[in-house]
């Protein structure tokens, strides 16, 4: 029987020198021939502008034109790598062209990772330092080829073809542990199909080894590339292993013998600084920094989420010793992009000042403040930007809109429910144009040219529009109860909220605006009769 892959099989990759340090960007340009192999290049070839994953489709890579059912899209996936300052990059090729970037490299491997967008298993690309990799793209699956070296094309796109080889490019059992719901919609059952999947994948990993074994042995993969992929399918096991569910199980049946690939994964932390270049291991850092904090389930009416307390794991890493300086700043980063997502913003300051004070990587700090726009000096307004750039607030806004019934719209160009309900906001629009009501649209969390373009595509453009500027950290955002889109209020004239929870266009608005004027005239006229009187 197999013995458990972890630290001994790591320790010969990394005496052996092979990962010793990461790489970093620099700019998008193609380096010119013969220069020294301190880079990689990256080139992708007509990359696609939206990712597909068909959630009943029963083949990999089956066309997009000759498949039914429901369907995810992937709008920001890429190439993610770990520059050299322990920094996790991620590289969007621009879609539709051939575009390139210009990886700056001081170590002989770096990897490359991305989602395959049909069994949603993290898909892994290791290259040498010095090559041109090319990504062409088929039924959006990148396929890699490296121009300057001869390669096995089976070690470079292993991911493929294992799933080719191993599992008929169908749903493999390690998907199906997870993704059992979305194939079967047996929610009776789910958690005994994870579990049953589970045993499947147990017996696939087993398979998988000796292929892998068989690829060792005919020269078809490096010694590296083996032992690489051996340790990410250990990875995986352990992922399966994570689930509620497949954790009782173990717990029921631990008076059975354990067998050998169902002991712990486990790494020799004195290596972290190497291993943190390969995306496996920067999962198992997330998982274990996560300390079996039970989900938070919170309702938004139309819809919902599940997250963990960030801020207590924030807190418990800063007193984790098992982390040395260069796993903290990865884990601390991390955990703050949760805090962003999912808590207020006294939090969202209290934990940046935390996170300038423990973390060493300070360019990457640089780089959070500008992508979330950490200015909580404005924290009080909120700030927003016209199509021709102005900058105004939202407060001038009501104010300019003083003696008009207002009806907010809070939306954005990539929120298909959104879009989907403005051409009955036009309509309701046109209705209500004598009845001294003004349709104001706010972009949320949006990007101004698909913001612009969105805005000429619904034919919504001459009317009043405004983006959000500091939405990340504007506390008028929370006082509004806005945490979804689309998202509708109502003003009366006087610049009272009067509904913050408004019905949409063509479900409801425009009755509700209707009842909420009349109920105004009707008042008018009774004081007016009570003047009389």
């Amino acid at each position: 029987m197999n013995r458990p892959m972890g630290v001994r099989q790591l320790g010969i990759l990394l005496v052996s020198g092979v990962f010793l340090s990461s790489c970093g960007e620099e700019k998008k340009a193609v380096g010119p021939q013969g220069t020294k192999p301190d880079k990689v290049v990256l080139i992708a070839v007509d990359a696609p502008a939206k990712y597909f994953h068909l959630v009943r489709q029963d083949s990999v890579g089956k066309p997009m034109m000759d498949s039914l059912g429901p369907k995810s899209f992937f709008d920001n996936n890429g190439f993610t790598y770990l520059d050299h300052r322990g920094n996790v990059q991620t590289w969007l090729p621009q879609p539709n062209v051939r575009d390139s970037l210009t990886i700056m490299c001081n170590t002989e491997y770096l990897e490359l990772s991305t989602h395959n967008f049909f069994t949603l298993i993290k898909e892994t690309f290791l290259v040498k330092n010095g090559d041109t990799v090319v990504f062409e793209y088929e039924h959006g699956i990148p396929k890699a080829r490296i121009t300057n070296r001869t390669v096995s094309d089976v070690a470079l796109n292993y991911n493929s073809y294992r799933l080719k080889n191993l599992f008929d490019n169908k749903y493999s059992s390690h998907y199906m542990v997870f993704g059992n719901l979305f194939q079967t919609g047996d929610l009776d059952n789910h958690e005994q199909n994870s579990i049953d999947y589970y045993i499947e994948a147990k017996a696939d990993f087993l398979r998988e080894i000796e292929f892998l074994d068989s690829l060792r042995n005919t020269k078809s993969i490096s010694e590296v590339n083996y032992r690489y992929r051996k340790d990410a399918l250990g990875i995986l096991m352990e992922k399966h292993k994570r689930l509620k569910n497949i954790k009782k199980w173990f717990e029921l049946n631990s008076k059975f013998e354990v067998e050998s690939n169902d002991r712990p994964f486990v790494f020799d932390r004195s290596k972290t600084d190497s291993l943190m270049i390969f995306s496996f291991f920067r999962d198992h850092l997330i998982y274990n920094s996560e300390y079996g904090l039970q989900p938070i389930a919170e309702n938004h009416g139309n819809s919902g989420s599940f997250y963990i307390d960030s801020r207590i794991r924030f807190d418990s890493i800063l007193q984790d010793k098992r982390f040395n300086q260069t796993a903290r700043n990865f884990l601390l980063l991390d955990a703050y992009h949760g805090i962003v997502r999912d808590f207020g913003v006294r939090d969202k300051e209290k934990y940046f000042k935390k996170l300038q004070g423990y973390a060493t990587n300070g360019e990457e700090l640089k780089a959070l403040s500008k992508r979330y726009k950490l200015d909580f000096r404005k924290s009080n307004k909120l700030i927003l930007t016209r199509p021709n750039q102005d900058t105004i607030t939202y407060s001038k806004v009501l104010e300019n809109n003083g003696g008009k019934w207002l009806y907010i719209d809070f939306w954005a160009s990539w929120c298909q429910p959104c879009r989907k309900s403005m051409p009955a906001s036009k309509k309701l629009k046109v209705e209500l144009e004598k009845e001294n009501v003004e349709f104001i649209y706010i972009a949320l969390n949006d990007q101004r040219d698909n913001w612009i373009k969105a805005m000429e595509a619904d034919g919504i453009s001459n009317g009043q529009n405004y983006m959000v500027e500091n939405g990340i950290v504007s506390k008028v955002l929370e006082e509004l109860g806005i945490k979804t889109i689309p998202h509708y209020l109502i003003y009366d004239p006087n610049g009272t909220l009067v509904h913050g929870y408004a019905d949409r266009p063509g479900k409801g608005a425009g009755e509700q605006l209707m009842a909420l004027i009349g109920a105004r005239v009707s008042q008018g006229d009774q004081k007016e009769n009570e003047d009389d009187f």
